[in-house]
C-alpha cells in the first residue's frame, strides 16, 4: 500500500509541475515555440540528411575510381 501512495504522490506532483509549466505561457507563445522548434527540427534533419548524403556519395565516388583499376587487374583481392 506505500508504494501505491507514494507512486500518486508522485504522479499527482509531476501533473502538478507540468500544469504550472503549461498554463504559464499563453497561446500565442505556445504558437511562437511551435513555430520556433519546427525550423529547428527541420534544420537539424537538413543538416543530417546533407552528412549522410554527402558520405554516401563520397564513397560511391570512391568506389568508382578504383573501379578501373579493378576491371583491369591492378587491385588484387587482398587491397
Amino acid at each position: 500500500m506505500s508504494k501505491l501512495a507514494s507512486g500518486a504522490a508522485y504522479g499527482a506532483s509531476a501533473g502538478t509541475v507540468a500544469n504550472g509549466l503549461l498554463t504559464r505561457l499563453s497561446p500565442d507563445e505556445w504558437s511562437a515555440v511551435g513555430v520556433i522548434a519546427g525550423i529547428f527540427v527541420a534544420l537539424l534533419t537538413f543538416g543530417i540528411n546533407w552528412y549522410y548524403k554527402r558520405k554516401t556519395t563520397l564513397a560511391q565516388i570512391q568506389a568508382l575510381e578504383r573501379w578501373p583499376a579493378a576491371a583491369a587487374g591492378q587491385i588484387s583481392k587482398e587491397d
